[in-house]
């Protein structure tokens, strides 16, 4: 018997195994309410079928946008893939959370970047967001239509898939361009890099308007492995539930971000978890962003007891211009750290190795070679490639490298290249000519392999000697004993008087509860000194939980500027350093 051809687009995929292996389970569906649906391959395509009749009697029609703000939910699985179906362009949103403006505002000018036709939400939503945004609210319930049998899906390699909202960490966030072709490059090179097992099975809990999230849906089809699908909130509420599931299903597959495993950790140091078998879990690919060896170390420690193999953590680099994984390690081997100078990277912008054990070692974390079919490099400010332990911006390309973000509605740049019927276009500034995806990203090579230090935006320049930004953070959260990871942001603001930079780092009030901030951030201030030659520093105390970050967890770096932009003016750093908390300062 021949294995069949391998399907060109998700819901190839889809219909594929649903024609094989109509009643084999695909999704295990776990709801907010807690209340489980398990779906066979038969019954996704049922849901699709009415989902994709809906949007024909509604108008909705190929190559026309949609807002989708939705739970993770059975609806959720209809709509998204109704819309691959039908030719149906989603744009995947982040559900509101209260009356906030800001939230507001954000899907309001996602709705009008994306120049929806139509937003698709919950029945409980769809009042206040009529009154909100600029185009027709419709419901799932709405949408569901006569009963359809699908034949051949609408979308090609070339059509679009999804638009995917970048995280917004440095900026306003742009729409990456995804196409069909891109999405099944992607999930075919991952599955070669983790040496997909037919048995295998996948357990997520992540947010689906974020990539790696949304992607493992089709990774899931694509692979046709069973997959277990969860609320983030129930997450939230309970995270050692994203380990029972685990345990539970036997899973062998679940990614997540490095803070989702520094809070299991957390827990597990308070409340010894029972019955939880991890021996099942094979592959935790761990990205989002930035990922440390604390996090890590501490997460293995904590339940390797319970079965957890030394070889299942795997750091990774993604990004949505990119679909989503770009690098992978080896899976059959532990995660590997570099330990480099942090003066030489500072000073030389070169990675030089350096023992353990002094302030001075900083541990870079290896996120492996191009995943398979895709090719890596390391350049400089030309474009030059650079050899082994240089730092210079990554470049990544293969056929999961989008081409483009969507025009804004008055483009008239002429970077941005010849748009097609679909309203895509080649951006010139994001490749180059020979294909490369310029991240904006920075790292350095080492046999082939990558370690990322930081985003080239986000570098402090202080004196001429470059300082990352993630380094200073998680050093000082080490030196302060934090509880919890992101706590410290560290920005470069510029001085008029000494014409340079001068380090800013915000702090959750939260590290200096029951201890005396003075001698916190005396503390902090000459362990810098020691370890990276910086000599001036002014500290923000911000109330708890208030550092602004993304609907996804990344922190967003230009509302921090905003907060000291907001403070009394830049004084001189050998003045009393100033400690503000919230918005009003504090005696200096």
């Amino acid at each position: 018997m021949t294995a069949p051809t391998p399907a060109d687009t998700v819901i190839g995929a889809l219909l594929d195994s649903a024609a094989r292996t109509p009643d084999r389970s695909a999704f295990h569906v776990i709801e907010r309410s807690e209340e489980e649906h398990a779906l066979s391959y038969a019954d996704v395509c049922r849901l699709v079928g009415r989902t994709v009749a809906g949007l024909d009697a509604h108008g909705i029609g190929e190559g026309e946008r949609v807002l989708v703000v939705l739970p993770t939910s059975r609806d959720f699985l209809a709509v998204y893939l109704g819309c691959l179906y039908a030719g149906v362009v989603p744009v995947i949103a982040a559900e509101p959370v209260g009356d906030n403006p800001r939230h507001t505002a954000g899907l309001r000018s996602l709705a009008e970047q994306a120049r929806v036709s139509a937003v698709i939400t919950a029945p409980e939503a769809a009042g206040s967001l009529a009154s909100l945004l600029p185009a027709t609210v419709t419901t799932p319930d709405a949408l569901r239509g006569a009963p359809r049998t699908l034949d051949a899906p609408r979308a090609t390699p070339s059509s679009l898939a999804h638009l995917q909202a970048t995280s917004g960490s440095t900026g306003a966030p742009k729409l990456a361009m995804v196409r069909h072709g891109n999405i099944t490059a992607n999930v075919r090179a991952i599955a070669e890099a983790i040496r997909a097992r037919p048995t295998d099975s996948l357990v997520s809990w992540l947010p689906l308007f974020h990539d790696m999230g949304l992607i493992g849906i089709s990774y899931a089809l694509h692979a046709q492995i069973p997959m277990v699908l969860s609320d983030p909130v129930t997450f939230l509420r309970n995270p050692l539930s994203w380990l029972r599931w685990i345990s539970r299903h036997r899973g062998t597959l679940s990614p997540a971000p490095s803070s989702a495993f520094h809070i299991c950790a957390r827990v597990a140091k308070r409340r010894t978890p029972a019955d939880l078998d991890l021996s099942s879990w094979r592959v935790a690919l761990c990205g989002a962003e930035p990922v440390h060896e604390t996090t890590l170390r501490e997460f293995q420690s904590a339940f390797a007891p319970y079965g957890l193999s030394e070889t299942t953590l795997r750091p990774v680099y993604g990004l949505a211009e990119a679909t989503l994984a770009a690098t992978i390690p080896d899976v059959g081997r532990p995660y590997a750290v570099d330990r480099v100078d942090a003066e030489a990277v500072a000073a030389k912008g070169h990675a030089e190795p350096r023992p353990d054990g002094d302030l001075r070692s900083l541990g870079m974390m290896c996120v492996g070679p191009a995943i398979p079919g895709h090719r890596l490099r390391v350049v400089d400010e030309d474009g030059t490639p650079l050899p082994d332990r240089a730092i210079g911006e990554i470049e990544v390309a293969g056929p999961s490298v989008i081409d483009g973000y969507l025009p804004e509605r008055d483009a008239t740049d002429s970077g941005a290249g010849e748009q097609d019927a679909t309203g895509a276009a080649v951006d010139e500034r994001l490749k180059r000519p020979d294909g490369h995806l310029r991240t904006g990203d920075l790292g350095y090579l080492l046999d082939g392999e990558l370690y990322v230090t930081g985003r080239r935006k986000e570098i402090v320049i202080i004196s001429g000697r470059n300082y990352i930004p993630d380094q200073i953070e998680r050093f000082v959260e080490a030196v302060a004993q934090s509880p919890r990871t992101p706590a410290v942001v560290a920005l470069g603001v510029p001085d008029p008087m000494l014409l340079t930079e001068q380090l800013h780092l915000l702090l959750d009030e939260r590290i200096g509860e029951g201890r005396d901030r003075r001698a916190i951030t005396d503390q902090v201030r000459d362990a810098l000194t020691e370890a990276f030659g910086i000599s001036g520093v002014t500290f923000h105390w911000i109330r708890r939980a208030q550092l602004p970050r993304t609907t996804s967890g990344k922190i967003q770096r230009h509302l921090c500027r905003e907060i000291i932009e907001q403070r009394p003016p830049f004084r001189r750093t050998d003045e009393p350093t100033r400690v503000t908390s919230g918005g009003a300062p504090d005696a200096g």
